[in-house]
């Protein structure tokens, strides 16, 4: 019935429901993915748009016709090379093979590129002045011969580089002759006067001049002096104040770094290297920047020539309208970059031969312009991007993690930025899906119709669920209780039979007898009260009759009683009171067959040991009975169900003991109606410690 009536049109409406959320949910879906692509587009708008910018002020540059820049096409060259902005350099492309940076600050320049200096020019008089002064330097080691006919070439020079030339003599000459701050200070002459000039061979003289400089200062122990001329050196080459080539820079700063790295390394007295320490590692990490952008610099001045020169032949030629604007991404020398190059519509032919074109820094580009765009219009968190590389590594994801299939992918104009975007629709959480879409109502009725069915069934299993264990729980306890019942009446009857019968040969037997049959009836009468009392409290009729009473007096009759009891078994039942306890408000009758219960389970669970004892004292605000065996002990899994009823632990050796699992219930029944608890503590093979905690009373006479 509950099948037909319920479970049945129960499913087909949740079928029905489950079919409307499915035609729903496509909708949705459908609805979500069209979003996506126009915020998608906005986003790449936003990029172009960015770009066009760049390439409108760049077009400003290809109009000038002229062979050198003029002052105005200097000016947009230096804005859109600005520190700051999408560009990271701007080129040109001349007959469409040959490119050059017109305002590129590079570090250095490749080896063999930078146009040599004219040799000195000297008369013949001056030549064999020149080559008696080496032969005095040279061959003859006629130092102030040499440096006195070097002195007197200088004073007829009046070509810079020539004198320049001929003071680096004077100063090496000083050196060799030991005249050590004369050198200086003819090297700082250079530095000062010439260290621009070039000389033969197209380097200036003021990069060697000042490392000479700072070594000599070293060499005369004023290591003050030596690192702050090697710092400034250093500073010199990472500021580009002299064109150099790769293998000059390398050599130049790499004297510098070791000679301030080697003062930084060491202990100098009275020298307080923080400074320098700071200055040093700032110019090392720009040097690092600078050195990366140059390098870039110099790959793509020597290999992205002749790519551009394809592209732009294979285009069609600039029509009137403006001219021909071509983007791409080029990988020169393994290094990526993003070109934007154009060519002007009036030249000949099929347009000028002179090109310009910018490299788009591709970081800034996704940072300053990609990111902001995508964030502007995905702000929701139902849809998660990324933008990958062309090699698939993530360069930009939203702070939701992309997860689930791709929903939506595309690229970028001419693949600038090179890579792709990717869309991934992340699951809406409750309060869309139930409260903001349409899925919410059918959601809602069938969650309705599977919550009926499982109210439904649960009611079902817990009523029949409830009669099978109200059955067992009766099947056991008449069990156990017969049982019970049975073995103490058993008992009864032998010993009885056996005196009446007068088979007792002795006195002695006889009262041993006596003493069993006595027990077995308190035994019997102990498990008839425990039933009937916990039987009252439960069904809410039990009665207590609180009255002062002293516990000591109490526990001494119960404790002596049940010796008594047990005596020919050889149990030995301690009692110890603490002096002076105050009386309490207590029903005597309940709270000794509380005692009772607990020292009966300690005499049935002590296995090979014969001694019980019993302790009251005060702890605290609270009177405390312990009742402590060394016998069996319980299982730490097994003590928060002892007071249960019909619970017995489930090792064999407490199995095998009789009882019938309601002693423990009934002392916590008892305890708690006299607002009290009742604390266990065991451990196997130990023994156990039962304890009644009963609160004091705050005023004389108050009774629970």
């Amino acid at each position: 019935m509950f099948g037909l009536g319920i479970v049945l049109p129960s499913l087909l409406l949740g079928y029905l429901a489950f079919r409307g959320i499915q035609n729903d949910r496509a909708l949705l879906e459908k609805e979500r993915l069209e979003r996506t692509r126009q915020a998608a587009e906005r986003v790449l708008k936003a990029v172009d748009d960015g770009i066009k910018v760049i390439e409108s002020s760049l077009a400003k540059i290809s109009a000038d016709r002229s062979g050198e820049p003029s002052p105005e096409t200097k000016t947009v060259l230096e804005r859109l090379a600005a520190s700051g902005s999408l560009v990271e350099q701007v080129f040109c492309l001349e007959d469409l093979g040959t490119i050059h940076f017109p305002i590129a600050e590079a570090l250095y320049v490749a080896d063999g590129r930078r146009e040599a200096g004219s040799s000195p020019v000297a008369d013949p008089g001056d030549s064999i002045e020149v080559q008696s002064a080496e032969r005095l330097e040279f061959q003859q080691k006629d130092y102030p011969g040499a440096i006195a006919s070097y002195r007197q070439m200088l004073g007829r020079s009046t070509d810079p580089r020539f004198s320049a030339a001929i003071l680096n003599a004077v100063a090496r000459v000083q050196r060799k002759s030991g005249r050590l701050r004369e050198a200086v200070s003819t090297y700082e002459t250079i530095v000062r006067d010439y260290a621009g000039t070039v000389v033969s061979g197209g380097m200036p003289p003021g990069p060697s001049a000042c490392l000479e400089i700072a070594v000599l200062f070293r060499e005369l122990g004023d290591e003050t002096r030596s690192i702050q001329r090697a710092v400034d050196l250093y500073r010199s080459l990472v500021r580009r104040t002299w064109e150099l080539e790769k293998a000059e820079f390398e050599f130049f700063a790499g004297r510098a770094r070791g000679l301030i790295e080697d003062v930084l390394a060491g202990e100098t007295p009275g020298l307080d290297l923080a400074p320098v320490r700071r200055e040093f590692e700032s110019l090392s990490s720009e040097e690092g920047r600078s050195r990366r952008r140059t390098e870039r610099l110099l790959v793509f001045e020597e290999g992205a020539a002749a790519p551009l020169e394809a592209k732009i032949t294979a285009a069609p030629g600039p029509d009137a309208a403006g001219p021909l604007v071509i983007r791409l991404a080029l990988d020169v020398g393994r290094l990526p970059y993003l070109v934007s190059i154009q060519r002007p519509a009036d030249g000949p032919g099929r347009g000028s031969p002179r090109a310009w074109g910018v490299v788009i820094d591709a970081e800034r580009l996704r940072d300053n312009i990609l990111r902001p765009a995508l964030s502007e219009n995905f702000p929701s968190a139902e849809t998660a991007w990324v933008f990958r590389d062309r090699d698939g590594a993530v360069l930009l994801s939203s702070e939701k993690a992309a997860e689930g299939p791709v929903t939506f992918r595309t690229n970028f104009d001419s693949n600038v930025p090179a890579g792709t975007l990717e869309f991934h629709q992340l699951s809406s959480g409750p309060i869309s899906t139930f409260l903001l879409s349409r899925r919410g109502l059918y959601s809602f009725v069938f969650l309705l119709i599977a919550g009926i069915l499982v109210f439904g069934l649960v009611l079902t299993i817990r009523s029949v669920s409830r009669e099978l264990e109200l059955a067992r729980m009766k099947s056991d306890f008449v069990s156990t209780v017969s049982h019970e019942f049975k073995s103490p009446l058993t008992s009864i009857r032998q010993l009885a039979e056996m005196l009446q019968s007068g088979r007792v040969p002795s006195e002695e037997r006889r009262q041993k007898y006596y003493d069993v049959l006595l027990e077995q009836s308190e035994r019997l009468g102990l498990l008839a009260d425990n039933i009937l009392n916990l039987a009252k409290i439960e069904s809410g009729r039990a009665e207590f009759r609180f009255e002062t009473t002293d516990v000591g007096a109490l526990l001494d009759e119960v404790i002596s009683s049940i010796q008594e009891r047990v005596r020919h078994e050889g149990f030995a039942i301690g009692l110890e009171v603490e002096k002076d306890l105050p009386s309490l408000g207590a029903d005597r009758a309940a709270l000794a067959q509380a005692v009772i219960n607990l020292v009966d389970n300690a005499i049935k669970y002590s296995g090979e040991s014969r001694s019980v004892s019993v302790r009251a004292a005060l702890e605290g605000p609270a009177l405390v009975i312990g009742v402590r065996d060394s016998g069996v002990g319980i299982r730490k899994e097994d003590l928060d169900r002892v007071f249960e009823r019909f619970f017995r632990a489930g090792n064999e050796l407490t199995r095998t003991v009789k009882g019938s699992g309601l002693g423990l219930t009934l002392v916590k029944e008892i305890v708690e109606a006299h607002r009290g608890r009742v604390l266990v503590e065991s451990e196997p093979g130990k023994g156990s410690l039962f304890s009644i905690r009963l609160p004091l009373p705050q005023t004389k006479g108050d009774l629970p």
